[in-house]
């Protein structure tokens, strides 16, 4: 598959990134996804967004399922229901550049980090390391 004068558009920032080029975003275009059966739906539905503007193809069947952390997952690091929305936000995106890394080969995909929280302990900095 070799891209056309549309996509060279559409992905001309990521075909000048050289982790990516012209040989990765046509990885990107040919990628499909679908969604795991345990992950959180709106992390995923902010993984998807970020998937289809890199390329990738949404599809039932096909394609490598999104490792989206669970609902409980997304609740302990958001800490509290008022921050769910920014945890769903940042686990999305998360989910997303593994997913990236996977399609792409490069790097090794991870799971989301379980010891991380975005309400910080009695006391500390929400900008200090725990």
């Amino acid at each position: 598959m070799s891209l056309d004068a549309t996509a060279r558009r559409r992905y001309a920032r990521q075909l000048l990134l050289s982790e990516i080029g012209e040989a990765g975003q046509e990885r990107l275009c040919g990628a499909g996804f679908r969604r795991g059966v345990e992950g959180d739906a709106d992390a995923y539905a902010v993984a998807a967004e970020y998937l289809r503007r890199a390329g990738c193809l949404e599809s039932e069947g096909e394609g490598a399922s999104v490792r989206v952390a669970t609902t409980e997952a997304v609740m302990h690091f958001a800490g509290k229901a008022s921050l769910r929305a920014p945890a769903v936000a940042v686990i999305g995106a998360f989910a997303a550049v593994e997913h990236l890394k996977e399609a792409l080969g490069v790097g090794q995909p991870h799971a989301f980090p379980s010891n991380l929280t975005l309400q910080p302990k009695r006391g500390q900095s929400p900008f200090s390391r725990g």
